[in-house]
């Protein structure tokens, strides 16, 4: 029978894969997994309340606080005690259950506008009830490289609303670049335009639809980055970290493009049963192989210089 393994290697293993675990505010990761569990619940009782945002933005910010090996020159952090005290948890507890009353009264369809839609942000606002105010400004100096990754999860990770407002425009520009990129290779190439532009082949038609626009790479990148943010916070250069996921995002929407435009030129050029039948199961390795070649450019100049070692 295998050994079970014993408390000390568990717990080697626990520091090794999270050394902040013992850097960070016992106080704030308390809050953070309380704020995690109160959305849960809060999502379960009121689906129209459910938005993915604030959930990845609380669920990075914690793993990058037990990721991070030493708080920020110059920023130390407050002492805060090891939990929150029950006081203040059943503050926390009660403005939960005022966004879940004021969720259903409001009702389903006052969650599918920008109003509605803005005012999910409001399930993060009881965490800063779990902190006493002295220390909302010196743990955002402190930990301010993680509570930035955290909004920026907040207000970028998986922008679907934002993707379909700008669809209109974002379309029309899309099919005519995917037009101008395949004209050479298909000299007949028609163009119809429209809220889902129209490619016209002598072969193969094709037609951009919302879901070609290429969010769907945008989700697998952020999906990879995160997982690079997690394996390497420590030895990250901040700015560069931020300026990289920026520039992906364009990145992925250029190639995007030409994987549309590889389609309709194979699909005009003798390969029209191909594209009809794998045109959608291949985006995967298309986004897949386009994330990776960006993270693989990347990914040194995003990491902090070497420092020689003492002599």
């Amino acid at each position: 029978m295998p050994k079970p393994v014993s408390k000390s290697v568990a717990i080697g293993v626990f520091r090794r894969l999270f050394p902040g675990a013992r850097l960070a505010p016992l106080a704030l990761s308390v809050a953070l997994l309380l704020t995690l569990v109160a959305l849960a619940v809060d999502y379960s009782v009121v689906p129209s309340l459910y938005s993915s945002s604030p959930l990845w933005s609380a669920a990075l910010v914690l793993l990058l606080l037990l990721r991070r090996d030493l708080p920020r020159s110059g920023a130390s952090p407050p002492s805060l005690g090891t939990a929150p005290p029950a006081w203040r948890v059943g503050l926390f507890a009660l403005a939960h259950l005022l966004i879940v009353l004021t969720a259903r009264a409001a009702g389903a369809s006052f969650f599918q506008g920008w109003p509605g839609a803005a005012s999910k942000l409001a399930v993060l606002f009881p965490l800063l009830l779990l902190l006493p105010p002295q220390s909302w400004l010196p743990l955002a100096r402190a930990y301010r490289p993680e509570f930035t990754a955290g909004l920026l999860a907040l207000f970028t990770a998986f922008p679907f609303r934002l993707y379909a407002a700008l669809w209109p425009w974002y379309g029309a520009i899309l099919g005519r670049f995917v037009f101008a990129l395949s004209r050479p290779f298909v000299p007949s190439l028609g163009y119809s335009a429209g809220l889902t532009p129209t490619l016209l082949g002598p072969d193969l038609d094709v037609t951009i639809i919302t879901e070609c626009g290429g969010l769907n790479g945008i989700y697998l990148f952020q999906y990879l980055f995160a997982f690079v943010l997690f394996l390497d916070w420590s030895r990250l250069h901040k700015r560069r970290t931020c300026f990289a996921y920026f520039a992906a995002i364009p990145a992925m929407l250029l190639a995007n493009a030409v994987r549309i435009a590889a389609l309709v030129s194979l699909g005009n050029r003798g390969y029209a049963d191909a594209v009809s039948r794998f045109h959608i199961s291949a985006g995967w390795p298309f986004f897949s192989a386009a994330a990776l070649l960006f993270l693989s450019l990347s990914y040194r100049w995003m990491l902090l210089p070497r420092t020689p070692p003492p002599e």
